[in-house]
C-alpha cells in the first residue's frame, strides 16, 4: 500500500486547519477526562531541532496518543508552522524505500524550515534504519525534530549507535505504575490502600483504565483488543498462536516461581526448551514480561544455565493469560475473585514490585540457592554496592544474602511509597 498525498491530508487535518488538532479523536477521548494521565516524559520531549526521540513501548500503551498531544504542543507553543507538522503511521509501509519515498516528497519543499515528524509504529517497516539513515546524511532532516515510536525492540536496540552524529535519545513508555495511578484524577479522591486494589485488579493500560472509569470494571472487549495485539504482533514474526498461548499459560501458572524453559514446555505439544526460550524472548522484545535471571555473585552476572523468574509488564496480562485465554466470560470479576486469594494477590503484588524496578534499573536479577535454600527476590546494583529485595505480606526480619542486609517490601511500604514522590528503592 503507498500513502498518497490525500491520505497525508487525512492523517493531518491541521495543514488545512491549524486547529483541527483539537478534534483529534486520540485527543477528545483522553483531554479533560478522568482517566487522563499528563504524562511527565513530554517534559524531556521538547522541541529542539537537530534532535531525534525513540519512543519505546507496548502496542495500545498511548504513544499515538501522545505523538498528538506533542503536535498540539509544537503549533500551540513552539511555534512551529502547522503545515511543518507531519504525522505519519507506518502499519501500512511495507520497506525503507516507500517510508524514504514519502518522507523525501514531503521535505524537499521544506528543508529549511523547523520541522516536527512524528513517525508512529516504525517498526512495521522493514528495514526502516536505511530509510531514515539516508535522510540523516542527505541533510533533509538538519533543522528537523524526529520523534520515532516502535513497539518490538527488535530493531530498536542501539538505535543511537547506528546514527552517528545525530541526538538521539531513547525513552521508554509502559502501562501506568501505581504511583502514576495518583496522578489520574479519577483516583486522586481516595487513599492509597484502595488505589492499590484498583490497580492489582485493573493494571496500567490506558483502555483498562477508561473502562473502569466508565464502568467499574474493564470490559471483555478490552481484554480481547489487547489479546489480538498479542498474537497479531507475534504473527508478524510467523510465531504459531497454540504455541504462544501455551507459554502465557505458563508464565501465569508459574508466577514468582523458578522456571526453566524446560518446565514451560511441560504438558504441551512443545518438544523444544530452545522454542520456549525463543518465544519468551518475543514476549520479552515485545514489552510484554520481565525476565529475570539468577545472579552469580562470583561473575557479578546473570547464570544463564540456571532458572528464571518470569513477570508480565502489568497485572493486565495475568487477566488475559489466565482468563481470555482460557475461554471465560466476565474475566473481570473472574480476576477480582482470583484476587481475594492472598497467595495469588501476594504473588501479583511481587509482579508489580519487580516491573517497578525493572522501570529504574538497566538490570535486575533474582537469586536461589538449591543448597541452602535461600533466595532473593530482587537484586540490584547502585554503583558498587548490591542491594537485595525480599516482598512480603508482612514486615519481618530475614537473615542477610549472600553477605548483605536484606530489605523488605510489604504492600503497605510500597501503596506508601508510591503515593509520595520519594525517590525510595
Amino acid at each position: 500500500m503507498v500513502i498518497d498525498t490525500k491520505s497525508l491530508e487525512i492523517l493531518n487535518p491541521w495543514w488545512a486547519n491549524p486547529h483541527a488538532h483539537e478534534q483529534d479523536p486520540h485527543l477528545i477521548a483522553v483531554l479533560n477526562k478522568p482517566w487522563y494521565f499528563d504524562h511527565p516524559i513530554k517534559k524531556e520531549l521538547q522541541f529542539q531541532m537537530g534532535h531525534s526521540f525513540l519512543i519505546r513501548g507496548p502496542r495500545q500503551i498511548g504513544k499515538t496518543t501522545l505523538m498528538k498531544e506533542l503536535i498540539a504542543r509544537a503549533i500551540s507553543l513552539d511555534g512551529v508552522k502547522a503545515a511543518h507538522c507531519l504525522f505519519l503511521t507506518c502499519e501500512a509501509i511495507e520497506n525503507y524505500s516507500e517510508l524514504q519515498q514519502i518522507l523525501v516528497d514531503w521535505l524537499k519543499a521544506k528543508q529549511h524550515e523547523r520541522l516536527f515528524l512524528c513517525l508512529d509504529e516504525i517498526t512495521f517497516v522493514e528495514e526502516w534504519q536505511r530509510g531514515i539513515l539516508w535522510l540523516l546524511n542527505s541533510g533533509l532532516l538538519r533543522k528537523s525534530f524526529l520523534l520515532i515510536s516502535g513497539s518490538n525492540a527488535r530493531d530498536l536496540k542501539k538505535m543511537a549507535e547506528r546514527f552517528p552524529g545525530r541526538n538521539v535519545k531513547e525513552v521508554s513508555l509502559f502501562p501506568l505504575s501505581l504511583r502514576d495511578y495518583a496522578g489520574l484524577p479519577c483516583f486522586q479522591h481516595i487513599d492509597a490502600h484502595a488505589r492499590f486494589q484498583i490497580y492489582l485488579e485493573v493494571g496500567g493500560f490506558p483502555h483498562a483504565i477508561r473502562d473502569y472509569c466508565q464502568l467499574g470494571g474493564v470490559s471483555d472487549e478490552t481484554y480481547e483488543t489487547y489479546a489480538n495485539w498479542i498474537f497479531g504482533d507475534a504473527h508478524r514474526f510467523e510465531l504459531s498462536r497454540d504455541i504462544l498461548v501455551h507459554i502465557m499459560f505458563r508464565i501465569f501458572d508459574t508466577l514468582t516461581s523458578q522456571v526453566t524453559y524446560q518446565r514451560l514446555i511441560e504438558k504441551s505439544p512443545v518438544k523444544s526448551h530452545e522454542t520456549a526460550a525463543a518465544y519468551v524472548a518475543h514476549l520479552e522484545l515485545a514489552f510484554l514480561c520481565h525476565v529475570l535471571g539468577c545472579y552469580d555473585p562470583d561473575k557479578d552476572m546473570e547464570a544463564p544455565r540456571k532458572a528464571k523468574k518470569i513477570y508480565f509488564i502489568d497485572p493486565l496480562l495475568y487477566a488475559v493469560a489466565g482468563g481470555l485465554l482460557r475461554g471465560l466470560k466476565n474475566i473481570f470479576e473472574w480476576w477480582k475473585n482470583q484476587l481475594q486469594d492472598s497467595e495469588m494477590k501476594g504473588k501479583v503484588f511481587e509482579a508489580v514490585v519487580v516491573n517497578h524496578f525493572a522501570r529504574k534499573y538497566k538490570r535486575v536479577y533474582s537469586w536461589y540457592s538449591s543448597n541452602t535454600q535461600r533466595e532473593a527476590d530482587i537484586l540490584v546494583r547502585e554503583g558498587e554496592r548490591l542491594r537485595l529485595y525480599e516482598v512480603k505480606s508482612s514486615m519481618q526480619t530475614v537473615p542477610p544474602i549472600l553477605g548483605k542486609q536484606v530489605d523488605i517490601i510489604t504492600p503497605e511500604k510500597f501503596y506508601d511509597f508510591s503515593s509520595t514522590q520519594e525517590k525510595t528503592y
